[in-house]
């Protein structure tokens, strides 16, 4: 049995570090040590872990402040041990965060992901309600010493969790039946698709209009290689989210065809 609390020794302070070493590799540039881990707790931030027979296997941890004008805790990491992984526990622990937070008064949760990581925009939007804020373009740099960014641009979705928001409550409610409905779409009209950088034929910005669009991102980023074509996909995804996003559209879910193995996000007109 799995069991979710914060972090309590010195020893699982440590245990977290190298979790983090093991997940972004021991050239991460970024790892959070077991000193601030321990300071963050004491001033009001988190560092929960899900732990099995009493070894840890999985842990988030976010900083407590202000951002957008709100108190608020900024989730900056997540991260579950590769033979853990598949078994939904990154949702889980980030609704032991959410309750974990409420409970201290705080009714809000900011964090970031990858925008190209379908999986992580499927458990983000669908699956937790959180919703997007902006795009924010290499983010943490392009030379974080991660293999995991393999040296690319760090662009990144800001996103906002409204703990007892509209949608928050939906898609917890709602489950994981929300969920398949999001995942077995037909693919949508091309017209209304932003076309991929391979696309052999584009007609001016290749941004169409209208109230919905789509703008298409790998099924699973993971598996192909970080090459030229790789490169110019996430520009592509770069500049219409961001144009889309000034234009007042919001991205609203990920949406994805089984059969054909293709991803889209949602953009509708606000």
């Amino acid at each position: 049995m799995t069991e979710f609390r914060e972090l309590e020794t010195l020893d699982e302070l440590r245990a977290c570090v190298s979790l983090q070493q093991t997940t972004w590799g021991e050239g991460f540039a970024d790892i959070v040590p077991a000193s601030v881990l321990q300071v963050s707790q004491k001033i009001g931030g988190l560092a929960g872990g899900a732990f099995e027979d009493g070894r840890l296997i999985g842990f988030v941890y976010s900083l407590f402040g202000r951002f957008e004008g709100i108190p608020a805790h900024w989730s900056h990491m997540l991260a579950v041990e590769p033979a853990a992984r598949g078994r939904g526990l990154g949702r889980e622990l980030k609704l032991f965060q959410r309750e974990a937070v409420r409970a201290s008064g705080i009714g809000t949760i900011f964090w970031t992901y990858d925008p190209m990581v379908a999986r992580n925009a499927h458990v983000n939007l669908n699956r937790l309600g959180a919703t997007v804020l902006r795009y924010v373009p290499n983010m943490y740099g392009s030379d974080t010493g991660s293999p995991l960014h393999a040296g690319g641009d760090t662009d990144r979705f800001i996103v906002r969790w409204d703990l007892d928001g509209p949608e928050t409550r939906r898609a917890l409610r709602e489950g994981s039946a929300r969920s398949a409905e999001r995942l077995a779409v037909p693919l949508p009209d091309p017209a209304r698709v932003v076309p991929r950088p391979d696309d052999a034929e584009r007609d001016g910005d290749g941004l169409p209009g209208g109230d919905e669009i789509f703008v298409e991102i790998p099924a699973n980023v993971e598996s192909l290689s970080p090459d030229r074509s790789l490169v110019r996909w996430r520009e592509t995804v770069r500049d219409a989210v961001s144009t889309y996003l000034r234009r007042g559209y919001e991205v609203q879910s990920l949406a994805a065809n089984l059969e054909a193995d293709r991803c889209f996000y949602v953009l509708r007109r606000s």
